[in-house]
């Protein structure tokens, strides 16, 4: 075999020939193709150019600032239900409130009320002088019903669980809340609250936390244990104000910020069903099971919230996720006190009735920041103000008496904190998050409160991250210049805790109140009432009583597949049984109209009085005016009817024709006469084994006129009667 060698062949032991003779190498015919085929040669631009740095390379290894990192989410401790910040000492709890409802309340009720919130708000925190307690609420529209959803699907009773109908009606209903959820509002409500109106819950949540030091406390107490018991305080003060508290887990936090942080995720597709697929998936994962060890992935919890690069703008001072563009608004001050309910309480406008959230732009977080502050602290800064409050000059006079007016509200049990007010846009481009912010600039002005102008806000994306959840650290904010003084009372008026009222939380039936929220209801459970539940509906022609009862109606039947008796002189419900009966539900019709050949037996339950009497409740006839006490005994029961009294009162109506003259004449001892005539008939049906009728009972009270031991005018009275139910 023979081998090539890699060098060439020399013809001899010297070079023959001229240099140009040499035969050129593979590199040479390479780069010849090459320029052949228009391509220069590899490595020709970047000729020349000095090597690399040590520190060029050291800079590969360096990380752009993050947006991420300055989040101080790190953890959730699900034992304790908080949150671990950035320094691994340091714990936050989260609340979901349920707003108090303001519609039709008296003023003297709303004070009360705030009083009772005001306390809770100064009398929960210890005053700390290094690192105080921090309170925050957040509010905002979401037009997301999931959670509703979810408490609907578990509500529903088992004997309906499962069936066509109920399927159909919660699909049905799911496609209905998303259809009324569309941007831009359903429609625009020109009689009452004068705005667009769009289906949206109104979601307040809570948030408090302290910086721990590292040092233990006087008990020796963990940050763990501390937070706890502020929490548990603050609760208990928000429960006497009427104010609902829930602590948040790991995945209510989670879909909170991940929502907030991912506005427009593409990653499954640009359509709104897509986006709620995609929250779905990445929602908090589930917690592992005992013994089971989590992956050590290196993420802390504010990591796990991100799926895009966050982008900032430091010229516009906008951040951007996903595309979308976000800023906040400050308040710079209070221009007058604020009322109750100030932000989110339904107060009258002029013609309208509404509340000034309801004309934020949509997509608006308020966030409303409270620092529980030394109140001696305070008084010496006060001091501090009114030595350097000196001349004639208005201003230094009205800063000398509004320090005497602080004094002195101080020292009657309002307290003075620290405070802040903010609120956070976002807009699908820029012209209109300008436009949303114009919005809100006008309606905080109009509503007592100075914003700042964007002109004037020095770090607008600082300020951004400043008032996030858990992000503020009094500590590090020494010279106070990003809160004002606000006393506990204007915050209780400013917090979103006022609200529309949302029903028992039950939803047996559901409605929608003004804001575009559910309220939910059922009068058959009995949490929801304490005796046997009645409607009156009323309202001009046309509008739509029927189709509000045809809506309940669904409801009912989907919730409990119960057995209903519908009576009515159009035909409103024709639809609702032919709905009905196509989804496996069974309809019986009967129609009651001359020649129809349909007879009713209004008296049929009379059996029951002889065949079983104990099932039933009878009334003496000496009873009949006297209140009944309520029985212990039948509290765990369904009431007992009282059957008796509801055929006499059958048997009136036809005796005295529903007339008032009539009834006046009706006496004790005809109603008396009226309830035995109604048993004899029934002992006479038993005996034939049939049903009761009406000629039965008109026979009976024949019977009785013609008995000889009664006077003459009780005789001729049931004769007369007799003759009355012909």
């Amino acid at each position: 075999m023979r081998w090539k060698l890699p060098w060439p062949k020399l013809a001899g032991a010297g070079i023959s020939g001229p240099a140009g003779d040499e035969q050129p190498d593979g590199w040479q015919r390479h780069v010849e193709a090459l320029q052949q085929a228009g391509i220069p040669e590899p490595g020709a631009p970047v000729q020349g150019r000095r090597p690399a740095t040590v520190a060029e390379e050291q800079a590969l290894y360096g990380v752009a600032p993050s947006f991420v990192e300055l989040l101080p989410w790190v953890e959730f401790l699900p034992e304790s239900k908080a949150m671990l910040l950035e320094d691994g000492q340091s714990v936050a709890a989260f609340f979901e409130l349920v707003p108090l409802g303001t519609e039709g309340r008296e003023p003297g009720w709303l004070a009360h009320a705030r009083d009772a919130l005001e306390n809770a708000l100064q009398d929960s925190f210890d005053e700390l002088d290094e690192n105080p307690w921090v309170l925050q609420l957040y509010a905002q529209d979401e037009p997301s019903f999931d959670q509703y959803m979810q408490t609907l699907c578990d509500y529903v009773q088992p004997r309906a669980r499962g069936t066509a109908f109920t399927e159909f009606y919660l699909r049905f209903f799911r496609h209905h809340l998303r259809a009324v959820a569309k941007p831009g509002g359903l429609f625009e409500d020109t009689v009452v609250t004068r705005l667009r109106w769009r289906g949206q819950t109104r979601r307040v949540r809570m948030v408090v936390y302290r910086r721990a030091t590292g040092q233990a406390s006087r008990r020796g107490q963990t940050p763990e244990q501390m937070l706890n018991i502020v929490c548990d305080r603050l609760c208990g003060g928000l429960a006497n104000a009427g104010i609902q508290a829930r602590r948040m887990v790991a995945a209510d936090v989670h879909d909170w910020l991940l929502r907030w942080f991912n506005p427009r995720p593409a990653m499954l597709g640009p359509s709104t069903e897509d986006r709620e697929r995609f929250y779905a998936l990445a929602r908090y994962p589930d917690e592992t099971e005992a013994g089971e060890i989590e992956l050590a992935s290196g993420q802390d919890f504010s990591q796990r919230l991100f799926f895009g690069q966050p982008r900032s703008d430091a010229e516009s001072g906008l951040w951007y996720f996903d595309g979308v563009p976000h800023r906040v608004m400050v308040t710079d001050r209070l221009r007058t006190p604020p009322s109750t309910g100030h932000l989110t309480g339904e107060t009258r406008k002029g013609d309208a009735i509404n509340t000034l959230f309801d004309q934020l732009p949509e997509g608006t977080v308020m966030c409303l920041t409270l620092v529980a502050t030394p109140q001696d602290v305070l008084e010496a800064h006060l001091n501090h103000l009114a030595k350097k409050a000196v001349g004639e000059t208005l201003a230094s006079e009205q800063a000398l008496q509004d320090v005497q007016e602080a004094r002195s509200l101080i020292g009657s049990a309002h307290k003075l904190y620290r405070g802040s007010l903010a609120f956070y846009l976002s807009g699908d481009n820029e012209d209109e998050l300008d436009r949303r912010g114009l919005q809100l600039a006008n309606v905080m002005l109009n509503a007592g409160l100075q914003p700042v102008r964007e002109e004037d806000e020095v770090a607008p994306l600082n300020t951004y991250l400043r008032w996030l959840p858990c992000v503020y650290n009094p500590g590090a904010d020494r010279k106070q210049w990003y809160t004002q003084l606000m006393f506990a009372q204007h915050a209780a008026n400013l917090s979103p805790a006022w609200g529309r009222s949302r029903g028992t939380g039950r939803p047996g039936i559901t409605l929608f109140n003004r804001g575009g929220g559910v309220i939910t209801f059922d009068p058959f459970n009995r949490l929801d009432r304490q005796m046997n539940a009645h409607l009156f509906l009323f309202g001009p022609t046309g509008s739509g009583k029927s189709a509000t009862l045809n809506n309940i109606l669904n409801q009912v039947a989907a919730i409990y597949r119960p057995r209903m008796f519908i009576v009515e002189a159009g035909n409103s419900f024709g639809l609702l049984a032919d709905f009905a009966a196509r989804l496996g539900l069974t309809v019986n019709r009967v129609k009651l109209a001359p020649g129809s050949g349909v007879s009713l037996a209004p008296f049929a339950d009379a059996r029951r009085l002889i065949e079983t009497p104990s099932d039933v409740q009878t009334l003496d006839a000496d009873a009949l005016d006297e209140e009944q006490p309520d029985d212990p005994a039948n509290t765990d029961t369904d009431e007992q009817r009282d059957v008796l009294g509801e055929l006499e009162i059958t048997a009136r109506l036809m005796i005295t024709g529903g007339e008032d003259k009539e009834e006046a004449r009706m006496t004790r001892a005809d109603r008396s006469l009226i309830r035995q005539c109604i048993l004899d008939a029934a002992r006479q049906c038993v005996a034939a084994d049939r049903d009761v009728l009406t000629r039965d009972v008109r026979d009976a009270l024949r019977e009785r006129g013609h008995d000889t031991t009664l006077p003459d005018t009780r005789r001729t009275r049931l004769l007369e009667m007799a003759d009355a139910m012909d």
